[in-house]
């Protein structure tokens, strides 16, 4: 069965609570296995295995989730892995207080948190938005240097435009196959980003 109409049965049931039992490798990716209560202290209704392939993340962080939740390709986590490669430059003579606080907000508004700020900016230390001056590796010559997804990227560039930074953003690589659309498992505080899930009862032949 395809995640989505699994994800719509399970939301289905009345006081339905998602809580993950298993999570285990297996050949091609990983497989998930949920129980299903009645409420977060009711009796156990349901059993799910999730089977997610060519993984691009999985993030383990909470267990007793509650709701599940499969979010499209367009979704920044998922998007990020099918987005063409860009690479961006700025000055190093730029303000970098300004600049950071400029491609915080840029970032915050594009991918929240489910892409960390200084997942493809290097930054030598945690930034909690307070305004230090921190740099933002690595550099090239007189430029800093960015490189990750193009619609990431892209939002950086008009966002140290605005500020007066001369910038430069250029494509790399091939564009990659429209084939590749990863979508997002979301339950709780986790997360799983692949580019294919399915999903069967507990119980049922596979």
């Amino acid at each position: 069965m395809n995640i989505e109409n699994a994800v719509k049965l399970i939301n289905w049931m009345p006081d339905s609570w998602a809580r993950m039992e298993q999570f285990r490798r297996i050949p091609g990716g990983f497989e998930v296995s949920f129980r299903i209560h009645k409420g977060q202290r009711g009796k156990r209704v349901a059993g799910w295995n999730v089977t997610c392939r060519k993984t691009h993340e999985a993030k383990i962080t909470e267990m007793d989730g509650g709701g599940l939740r499969v979010y499209s390709s367009s979704h920044p986590a998922a998007r990020q892995y099918a987005a063409r490669r860009a690479e961006l430059r700025w000055p190093l003579t730029c303000n970098k207080a300004e600049a950071l606080v400029a491609l915080y907000q840029a970032h915050s508004k594009v991918a929240d948190d489910w892409i960390p700020f200084d997942q493809y900016l290097f930054l030598d230390m945690a930034w909690d938005g307070s305004p230090l001056l921190i740099e933002s590796g690595p550099v090239s010559g007189k430029n800093f240097v960015c490189r990750g997804p193009e619609f990431l990227l892209r939002a950086y560039a008009r966002a140290l435009a605005a500020i007066g930074e001369e910038v430069k953003l250029a494509l790399k690589g091939a564009a990659k196959p429209k084939a590749i659309r990863p979508k997002v498992l979301h339950f709780g505080g986790s997360y799983i980003v692949a580019d294919v899930f399915s999903a069967e009862r507990q119980g049922e032949a596979r």
